[in-house]
C-alpha cells in the first residue's frame, strides 16, 4: 500500500532533494546571522559605551551592515528556493494528479475531480508560504539556547522553560483544534461544490425557477461551513493570542531576570538586552507555526487527498500495442451499471456486432441503452462479464489509444472552449486542415461552419455557449467522425436536429456504412435508424429482440402494445421517404 500510495509523491520530493538541502543550509546561515543584532547591542552596551570609542562603534556598525546585507541576500535566495521547490513539486505531480483525477472521475462521477487540482495548488502555496520556513528554522533553535547559556545559565534555563511551555501549547492546539478545522474544511468544500454546480447550470436553474431554492441549499451549506470556520478560528485564535501573550511575558521576564543578574554583578545590561532578543528569536518559529496552524491542517488535508487519489491508481506495465481495431464488438454475459454503484442496469446481456454492421438500438427510456454505449466505449466498467473489441478485452486498451480509434456522440454534447477546428480535431494541434474539413463534410456540416463569423476559427465559448443546440450536435458529430473511426456510437444523435440536420445525419450514417465502419445508433426517434441493418430492442437492461431489421420490425408489429406498432409505422414511413 505504501509503495502504491506514496511512491510517486516521495519521488517528487526526492527529485527536489538538492533544493531542500540548499534550504536547510540557507536556514542555518540565516539563523546564525539572526544573532547579528543581539551581539551588536551587546558590544555597544558593554564595550562601546564603556570605552567611549567611536572607531570601535564605526567598525562594529560597518561589520553589522555587511552581515545584514548578507542576511538579506540569503533570505531572498531562501525565499526563491522555497518558491522553486513548490513549483518543482507541483510540476512533477501535476500530470499524474490530473491523470488520476480524470480516471477517478470516470470511475465515480459523483466525486468532484477538480478538488484534486486545488489540493495540489494548496500544497504548493504551503511550501511557498511563511509557515514552512518557520518549520525549517525550528531545528536551529538549539543554537540560540546555546548562546543564551553562554551569556548565563539562568537565561538558558528561562528560555528552555518558556520553549517547553510553548511546545506544549502547540501540541494541545493540534489535538484540540485539528478535528474542527478539518471538519470546517470539509464543509467548505461541499459549499464550493454546490456553488460551482449551480453556476455551471445557471441557465436551467433560471429557466425552471430553481434559483431561490438552490441558493437556499447553498446558503445552508455555506452557513454550516462558516460556523465551523468561526468555531475553529475562535479556538485557534485563543491559542494564538495565548502563545503571543506568553511569549511577550517571557521576554519581559527575561529582562527582569537580566536586571537582577546585573544588580547581582553576574551579568551586564548588554547581555540582558541581547538575551531578550535571542530568546524571542528562539521561540518565534513555534509561535509562527501555532498562528498558521490552519494552513498546516489545510496542507495536510490536501496532501492526504492527493495520496489517496494517487494510491487509487494501479501501477501497471503498459500493455503490448494491439493492431488498429476493425470494429467487431462482443458482449459476453455483461452486467454493468454506473460507476460506484453495485446495481446492475445491464443484466447479463450477450450479443455480437460484426465489422461494418449498422445496429439500431431502441427501447423505452431507462432501459439501459446509454449504459450499454458507455460500457461499449470502455467508459464504464462491467460488474460481470467481458466486453471485447476485435477479441480483446476493452479494458486492456489504454483509453488514449482506444479513444483515438472510436467515434462517440453522447446524449449531451459537451464541447470545449476553443475554436470549431479545435473541437472537431479533438484538440490535436497537428491535425491537418484537410482532415478537419473531411470530418465536417462527413457530418455534412461544412457549409454550416463556413457561415459562422470566422468559419473553422470561430470561438465557440465555454461548453459551446455561443452555438445553438443543433449546431453543437452537428459539430459534435463531426468530432465523432474525425480520423475515420472504425467504431462509431451515436447516442440520440438527432435529439436537437431539424429536418436539415436529420438529412445530414442520415447521409453521415450512409457514408459510414460505405467505408465499412461499425455503427451503433441509439434513438428514440425511429428515423435515425433508417439505414441500420440490425435492430436491437433493449428493455429493463435485457436484450428482448435482436436481428435483421425487417424481422425485428415484424415481431414488433405483431406485439399487442401500441407503442411498438407506432415505432414500426414511423420506421417504415422513413424507409419509404429515403428510398
Amino acid at each position: 500500500r505504501e509503495s502504491g500510495t506514496y511512491a510517486m509523491m516521495r519521488e517528487a520530493f526526492q527529485a527536489s532533494r538538492r533544493t531542500f538541502i540548499g534550504l536547510a543550509v540557507f536556514s542555518f546561515f540565516t539563523s546564525v546571522l539572526m544573532l547579528t543584532g543581539p551581539l551588536y547591542m551587546l558590544q555597544v552596551y558593554d564595550r562601546v559605551l564603556m570605552s567611549q570609542s567611536v572607531p570601535t562603534l564605526v567598525a562594529l556598525t560597518v561589520l553589522v551592515a555587511g552581515l545584514y546585507l548578507t542576511f538579506g541576500i540569503l533570505e531572498w535566495c531562501r525565499g526563491a528556493l522555497f518558491s522553486a521547490a513548490g513549483s518543482q513539486i507541483e510540476g512533477r505531480l501535476a500530470g499524474p494528479v490530473m491523470e488520476a483525477a480524470f480516471e477517478a472521475q470516470l470511475r465515480d462521477p459523483a466525486k468532484p475531480g477538480e478538488q484534486s487540482v486545488r489540493d495540489l495548488r494548496t500544497v504548493r502555496r504551503f511550501i511557498s508560504s511563511p509557515t514552512l520556513p518557520a518549520m525549517f528554522d525550528m531545528p536551529f533553535a538549539p543554537l540560540f539556547f546555546l548562546v543564551l547559556f553562554m551569556l548565563h545559565w539562568a537565561y538558558g534555563l528561562w528560555a528552555l522553560a518558556g520553549g517547553a511551555v510553548l511546545v506544549s501549547l502547540a501540541l494541545i492546539n493540534r489535538f484540540v483544534n485539528q478535528s474542527s478545522i478539518e471538519e470546517a474544511e470539509k464543509d467548505e468544500r461541499i459549499a464550493q461544490h454546490q456553488a460551482s454546480e449551480m453556476l455551471r447550470q445557471s441557465q436551467i436553474v433560471a429557466a425552471l425557477g430553481m434559483a431561490d431554492r438552490l441558493r437556499g441549499r447553498w446558503a445552508a451549506a455555506f452557513d454550516k461551513s462558516d460556523a465551523g470556520i468561526i468555531k475553529s478560528g475562535s479556538g485557534l485564535a485563543g491559542f494564538t493570542s495565548g502563545t503571543k501573550a506568553f511569549r511577550l511575558m517571557m521576554q519581559s521576564g527575561i529582562l527582569g531576570l537580566g536586571a537582577y543578574l546585573s544588580i547581582a554583578g553576574v551579568s551586564t545590561p548588554g547581555a540582558m538586552i541581547a538575551a531578550s532578543i535571542i530568546m524571542g528569536r528562539a521561540i518565534a518559529p513555534i509561535e509562527q507555526t501555532v498562528g498558521q496552524w490552519r494552513s498546516v491542517v489545510q496542507a495536510r488535508t490536501a496532501w492526504s487527498g492527493l495520496a489517496e487519489l494517487l494510491g487509487d491508481g494501479k501501477a501497471e506495465e503498459a500493455p503490448m500495442e494491439l493492431p488498429p481495431i476493425q470494429g467487431r464488438v462482443s458482449f459476453e454475459a455483461v452486467s454493468a451499471g454506473p460507476p460506484g454503484s453495485r446495481t446492475a442496469v445491464l443484466k447479463r446481456i450477450s450479443f455480437e456486432i460484426q465489422p461494418g454492421e449498422a445496429v439500431g438500438l431502441i427501447g423505452p427510456s431507462a432501459g439501459g441503452k446509454s449504459t450499454l454505449a458507455r460500457v461499449m466505449m470502455g467508459l464504464w466498467p462491467t460488474l460481470l462479464g467481458t466486453v471485447r473489441i476485435d477479441g480483446a478485452d476493452v479494458s486492456s486498451y489504454p483509453q488514449s489509444v482506444l479513444g483515438a480509434q472510436l467515434g462517440y456522440l453522447p446524449q449531451r454534447v459537451d464541447l470545449f472552449a476553443g475554436t470549431v477546428r479545435d473541437n472537431i480535431s479533438r484538440f490535436n494541434p497537428m491535425a491537418p486542415p484537410e482532415a478537419v474539413i473531411a470530418a465536417a463534410e462527413a457530418a455534412d456540416c461544412h457549409s454550416l461552419i463556413l457561415q459562422l463569423p470566422d468559419g473553422y476559427d470561430t470561438e465557440i465559448g465555454p461548453a459551446g455557449a455561443f452555438l445553438s443546440d443543433g449546431q453543437r450536435q452537428r459539430i459534435g458529430l463531426a468530432r465523432a467522425l474525425f480520423g475515420d473511426p472504425k467504431l462509431v456510437v451515436l447516442d440520440e444523435p438527432n435529439a436537437n436536429l431539424d429536418a436539415e440536420g436529420d438529412a445530414a445525419l442520415l447521409g453521415a450514417v450512409a457514408r459510414l456504412k460505405q467505408r465499412g465502419a461499425t455503427v451503433v445508433i441509439i434513438a428514440h426517434r425511429p428515423n435515425a435508424i433508417t439505414h441500420c441493418d440490425t435492430l436491437m430492442v433493449l428493455n429493463e437492461g435485457e436484450v428482448r429482440l435482436m436481428g435483421p431489421r425487417q424481422e425485428v420490425l415484424a415481431k414488433m408489429a405483431a406485439a399487442n402494445t401500441a407503442e411498438p406498432q407506432r415505432n414500426v409505422t414511423t420506421i417504415r414511413r422513413e424507409e419509404a421517404k429515403h428510398g
